[in-house]
């Protein structure tokens, strides 16, 4: 092996990696952008692979700890992260990444919202026409009463001296609702890998649900039940279905564009795994605070809650999820949390280089 060729054809990687080490080192692998973070892993993969070339035909003892130093200093940053650290990134993509990368990609937000509403609108319209046809969307257990029926009962129940409001039931039932929703979501997600079609789909019948749903209360004379009763959860359940909806057609856009500029469909989507992420963990918390609402609030009838007061929570949440959303301040230059999008498999795959 021509040494002094190997080292020229290499110094200048090993620098590369030697600074963002320092800057890792002195400030946290956190302190380094998305881009940094990627350029440190893959200059670690390939030092360590000239560490490996180097030992096993032989050289300069010199350039032999050299390199084991840089190995030594870049696998300190690649393991797997502590426990501690997942809050961190978790706040980070809740107060910051999430609503940048709504904004950012809000052409797809507002085709996943019109699929939706358009579901929504024509499930409505069909149902009022033919009330039978609410049997085509609506799940059959809500055809065991009618929705008058429905209000009825729940308002005699909660007008009862018998009625006791458990805390621990109800927090069972929204930890069933936020781990469902949260399976909608992913389902969603992982449709796009249909070219979009089956999250368009999914996302048309999950309007016609709702819309179905809504006749049917409006037929009957208890449409102020019905906002009462799904606004307060639907305000942040339906933008959160529409959000993972939103990642799943990211992926659906690198499939049909054969993915543009990255020149390959799973570089296109790797490209994109930052805002995959933002959108599916800013939608998993909306959903966990969906689940918390519908759970308790969303279930008391005017007895206890009046309807007026319920609808106007309902309005000023989703008032201000849109200041959330499109109008709080963001850090467009801090980095994500890189932790949380590529330690784990980063550090499995560069454990195995090192080895090797």
């Amino acid at each position: 092996m021509n040494l002094s060729d190997f080292i020229s054809r290499r110094d200048a990687r090993w620098k590369r990696l030697s600074q963002l080490l320092d800057a890792a080192g002195a400030h946290g692998l956190s302190s380094l952008g998305t881009a940094e973070v990627e350029e440190l892993f893959s200059l670690y993969r390939l030092t360590s692979s000239d560490l490996s070339l180097l030992q096993t035909r032989g050289g300069s003892m010199a350039l032999t700890d050299y390199l084991e130093s840089l190995v030594a200093r870049g696998y300190q940053h690649v393991t797997a992260p502590r426990g501690g650290k997942f809050f961190r990134g978790w706040w980070r993509i809740v107060r910051h990444d999430f609503p940048l990368t709504v904004r950012r990609q809000w052409p797809l937000v507002l085709i996943a919202a019109l699929i939706m509403a358009a579901g929504t609108t024509i499930s409505y319209v069909i149902t009022m026409h033919d009330p039978a046809a609410a049997l085509t969307f609506v799940p059959h257990e809500f055809f065991r009463q009618s929705p008058a029926a429905n209000v009825a009962q729940r308002i005699k129940e909660q007008s009862s001296r018998h009625f006791n409001y458990s805390a621990a039931k109800n927090f069972m039932f929204s930890a069933f609702l936020f781990t469902h929703n949260i399976l909608v979501g992913i389902l969603s997600f992982a449709l796009g890998m249909t070219f979009g079609i089956g999250t368009l789909v999914f996302q048309f019948f999950n309007g016609c649900d709702l819309g179905s749903l809504a006749a049917r209360y409006q037929s009957d004379r208890v449409f102020e039940y019905f906002i009462a009763w799904v606004g307060p959860h639907g305000v942040l359940e339906l933008p959160a279905i529409t959000f993972s909806s939103t990642a799943g057609l990211l992926v659906a856009r690198a499939q049909w564009t054969r993915g543009g500029r990255h020149g390959s469909v799973l570089r296109a989507i790797q490209a994109q795994r930052h805002d995959i992420i933002s959108l599916l963990g800013g939608a998993a918390t909306m959903f966990i605070g969906a689940g918390c609402i519908e759970g308790g609030f969303s279930q008391l009838a005017a007895p206890i809650i009046p309807y007026s007061l319920k609808i106007a929570f309902a309005a000023a949440l989703f008032c201000a999820l849109l200041l959330y959303l499109f109008l709080m301040p963001v850090r467009e230059s801090s980095p994500e949390n890189p932790r949380i999008a590529f330690a784990g498999p980063a550090a499995k795959t560069l454990r195995i280089a090192a080895a090797d």
